[in-house]
C-alpha cells in the first residue's frame, strides 16, 4: 500500500481520492490544509515548507501532489524534488506558472498561437505617462494570480490608470511569496528575473470559442484525455459555466494536442497532469493559447465522474506515484456535465447563506449534484479574496444529465432553493 501526500484537500475531496485509493492501492495523506492554501489572506512560503517538512519527516510518502494553483502547485514542486518523488520539478511548473514566461515558452513554441504580450511594470510611473504597452485594447494582469483576480480588460488611458491603482494596491499579496518561490531558482532568465513576482503583463484580446484541454505526461509520453468548454457572459471575459464533453471539432483537439504536447515537451514537464486552455475559431481553423496551467483541474472532476465513470483525480494520484494512469472512460450514468458559476455584480453584505443539512437536501433532490457555497453570512463581497474586478463569485453548482437545456433549468432551481440574500451596503 503507498501513500499519497496531497495539498489543500477539502474534506469531500480526501473522502473522494480515498475511495479511489481503496481501489488503487494507495492511502491519502493531507499535509497542509485547504484553508492555508487556498483563499488565505496571506501566504507565507518558507512557513507552509516548515510544516510540510515536518509532516513529511514524521511520515515519508510515496508521492506529493495537489490540484490547486499557487502557492500550492509550486509547494508540491519544492516538496517532491527535495524528498527524491515523481515531479515535473520546479523550474518546469514555475515557467508555466509566472504568465510572462509562460508565454515566452509559447512564442518560441507556437507563435502562431500565442497572442501577442509585453512585460509590464506596474509600479512604473511612465507606464501612464508614456505610450501604453499594447494598443487599446488589450487585457493588464499581474504574472501571478487566478481565478480573474486582478486581470483587467483596458480599453482608454482612464481604464489604465485604474488597473495600474488596483494592482498596485494588491499585487504583492500574491508577488511576494510568488517571488520567494523564484528565489528556489539558481538560474532564473534574466527576463524572467526582471519582471519578478510582483510584475505584471499586458496581453492582445482574442476571442472565439473557449475551452480546456486536460492531459498528463508519464515518461516522457504526452497524452490527452478531456476536452471542456467553457461559457462566457455577454462580456466576453467572466465566466457563467463548463460543460462536458466539449462540441468542438476533431480538428480543433488535433491541434490543441499538438501544441500541448510541443509545450510540454519544450519546457520537459513530466510525471504530472497539466491542463491548457485555449479560444478556438473553427471558421478561421485558428486556435490561441490562453494559459497553461501546471496540474488537473479541479472544476473538471465531477463533470468527468458523471459522464465518464472516471476521473482526473485518478491521473493526478497515479502520476504523482510514478504510475501510468489507467484511466478508462466509459458510459457514466449522465450524457452532460456542467459546472456553473453563481456571481453577483453589485457589492453586498451577505444577509443569509443555507447551512450544510440544507445543502445536502438540495444535492439528494437533484440527483447528480454538489453545491460549494464560497461566502458566509455577514461577509461583504467587495472584501473577498481573489475576486475578479467585475463580479463577485458567491458558489459552484454542479450538475450532471440528460441534456443541457435540463441542467440549466435545474440550474435555475438551485438557485432558489439556497435561498441566499444580502442587505445593501449602507
Amino acid at each position: 500500500m503507498k501513500d499519497l501526500a496531497v495539498i489543500g484537500l477539502s474534506d469531500r475531496q480526501r473522502d473522494w481520492l480515498q475511495r479511489i485509493g481503496d481501489e488503487q492501492g494507495f492511502r491519502v495523506y493531507s499535509i497542509l490544509p485547504y484553508a492555508k492554501v487556498r483563499r488565505a489572506k496571506h501566504f507565507h512560503l518558507d512557513e507552509l515548507l516548515t510544516v510540510a517538512r515536518a509532516r513529511l519527516d514524521a511520515r515519508p510518502v510515496d508521492g506529493l501532489t495537489t490540484l490547486w494553483d499557487f502557492p500550492s502547485s509550486c509547494l508540491a514542486a519544492i516538496l517532491a524534488e527535495a524528498a527524491g518523488l515523481p515531479t515535473p520539478g520546479l523550474r518546469a511548473v514555475v515557467s508555466f506558472e509566472h504568465k510572462y514566461w509562460s508565454r515566452l515558452t509559447q512564442h518560441r513554441v507556437a507563435p502562431r498561437h500565442t497572442p501577442s504580450f509585453a512585460a509590464v511594470d506596474p509600479f512604473d510611473d511612465a507606464l501612464l505617462d508614456g505610450d501604453p504597452p499594447l494598443p487599446f485594447p488589450f487585457w493588464l494582469k499581474p504574472v501571478k494570480s487566478y481565478a480573474g483576480h486582478l486581470g483587467f480588460r483596458v480599453r482608454s488611458p482612464e481604464d489604465l490608470q485604474v488597473a495600474a491603482e488596483a494592482l498596485r494596491d494588491g499585487i504583492h499579496r500574491l508577488g511576494v511569496p510568488f517571488q520567494h518561490t523564484l528565489d528556489h531558482l539558481d538560474d532564473l532568465p534574466e527576463e524572467i528575473a526582471a519582471v519578478g513576482g510582483s510584475g505584471a503583463i499586458a496581453e492582445a484580446p482574442v476571442d472565439g470559442d473557449q475551452c480546456t484541454l486536460e492531459g498528463y505526461v508519464h515518461e516522457g509520453q504526452v497524452h490527452v484525455y478531456g476536452v471542456f468548454d467553457i461559457h462566457r457572459a455577454e462580456d466576453r471575459s467572466t465566466f457563467t459555466h463548463y460543460t462536458y464533453p466539449s462540441r468542438l471539432s476533431e480538428d480543433a483537439r488535433t491541434r490543441m494536442c499538438r501544441i500541448a504536447t510541443d509545450l510540454v515537451t519544450e519546457v520537459g514537464y513530466d510525471d504530472a497532469a497539466f491542463n491548457i486552455e485555449f479560444f478556438v475559431d473553427e471558421d478561421e481553423g485558428r486556435t490561441w493559447i490562453l494559459e497553461v496551467n501546471p496540474r488537473i483541474s479541479q472544476e473538471h472532476s465531477y463533470l468527468m465522474d458523471w459522464v465518464d465513470d472516471a476521473t482526473n483525480l485518478e491521473v493526478m494520484a497515479q502520476t504523482a506515484l510514478d504510475q501510468e494512469p489507467r484511466l478508462q472512460p466509459q458510459d457514466g450514468p449522465c450524457r452532460v456535465a456542467a459546472k456553473f458559476f453563481l456571481r453577483r455584480t453589485e457589492d453586498a453584505v451577505v444577509a443569509a447563506v443555507p447551512d450544510e443539512e440544507r445543502i445536502a437536501e438540495i444535492e439528494q433532490r437533484h440527483g447528480f449534484c454538489v453545491v460549494e457555497l464560497l461566502v458566509a453570512e455577514c461577509d461583504r463581497l467587495s472584501q473577498l479574496e481573489d475576486q475578479e474586478p467585475y463580479s463577485y463569485l458567491l458558489a459552484y453548482v454542479y450538475l450532471g444529465g440528460a441534456e443541457e437545456q435540463e441542467l440549466h433549468q435545474r440550474y435555475r432551481q438551485v438557485v432558489d432553493e439556497l435561498g441566499l440574500r444580502f442587505d445593501a451596503v449602507e
